[in-house]
């Protein structure tokens, strides 16, 4: 008996076109996508915890495989297609993990969910929401202004930085300007920027961007040019009233540089949704995010990578990924073409 799950469409005339979906990605939504592609594909649904051996037979003369990772050994079968990453971040494939003959695609459709995001974060950290809500489910009245509560603050007329002017840097800019933000953004390339930004920089002078700001937002690919691109010379230009958020990868930030900063007050706060280190299940008895506890600092918000993950966000993937299948089957040319394997056995 076959240890996955397979669905196979109806029609018994037709040779299936086999698609492999590989983990927890995208395996409550495979009835979704095989109705966007109909008949004339298999879809199988292959656990992350089979054996090396079945993983390879349940895998095998399958034309695309949609994974998050190669890094566990994943062993994809020779004449493979397509490399299907379900999500933007595909730093956990490793090219030479991957048959020469396969395109590496990525998807987005995230940008309006991780800018709203980061707009309620920082409409958040100025209004104080979570602390009046607790003090008052407490029993205190000391937000009131009724006995005496010093006002909080606002966003409009506020400067924010975005770190890395892509999709979600364009959706934030739009909402931040239609609340009277200041905009600045630093990008590797100049020609991304827009009528929404005031002032572009170069990612190289981010220190003097974030002189400049109340807020930072890091929204960059993790690359190795970008991996510790916020380091503590940017943390302390942003200074002990700023606050960073940071909803890109979690390395984008120097992970001690921005504790240190933290913890002494060198940076006034921040707003952490990706990690230094994720568990491999729920569950897991070390499932700390970070090898510094940043749970014990009272300057920060964290929550567990959820700013992009939204109904809008995985119907708009659905469509695109089944979209990118039924491309790759029929020899189409792909979307969003990351990078190609370099395999050769």
């Amino acid at each position: 008996m076959q240890q996955w799950e397979s669905r196979v469409p109806f029609d018994p005339a037709s040779v299936p076109r086999r698609i492999a979906f590989y983990g927890a990605a995208f395996a409550d939504r495979l009835d979704q996508v095989h109705a966007l592609l109909g008949d004339g594909f298999e879809i199988v649904h292959v656990p992350a915890d089979l054996g090396q051996d079945a993983m390879a037979q349940a895998l095998a003369d399958a034309y695309a495989v949609v994974a998050v990772n190669t890094v566990k050994g994943l062993p994809l079968p020779r004449g493979l297609g397509l490399l299907q990453v379900p999500g933007i971040g595909w730093d956990g494939v490793r090219v030479e993990h991957v048959p020469e003959s396969a395109s590496i695609a990525n998807v987005a459709g995230h940008e309006i969910a991780v800018a709203e995001y980061c707009l309620a974060q920082l409409l958040d950290w100025c209004h104080r929401l979570r602390e009046a809500d607790a003090k008052f489910r407490a029993g205190s009245w000391a937000r009131s202004s009724r006995f005496g509560a010093a006002p909080h603050r606002e966003l409009r007329g506020a400067t924010v930085g975005i770190v890395g002017y892509g999709g979600i840097g364009r959706e934030l800019a739009r909402m931040l300007n239609a609340l009277g933000v200041r905009v600045l953004a630093a990008n590797r390339s100049a020609s991304a920027f827009d009528s929404q930004v005031e002032k572009g920089f170069a990612l190289g002078d981010i220190p003097t961007m974030f002189e400049n700001c109340d807020f930072a937002i890091v929204a960059a690919a993790l690359t190795p040019e970008t991996q510790g691109l916020i380091d503590r010379e940017a943390l302390s230009a942003l200074g002990p009233d700023g606050v960073l958020v940071n909803v890109a990868r979690g390395p984008v930030v120097a992970e001690e540089a921005l504790y240190a900063a933290l913890a002494e007050r060198r940076l006034g706060g921040a707003v952490i949704d990706v990690w230094y280190r994720y568990p491999e299940r729920l569950g897991d008895p070390d499932s700390a995010p970070s090898r510094f506890d940043f749970a014990a600092l009272p300057n920060v918000v964290m929550t567990p990578h959820i700013s992009g993950w939204t109904k809008g966000t995985a119907s708009r993937r659905v469509a695109i990924v089944a979209e990118n299948l039924r491309r790759a089957a029929a020899g189409d040319p792909l979307l969003n073409v990351v990078a190609r394997g370099t395999r050769k056995a």
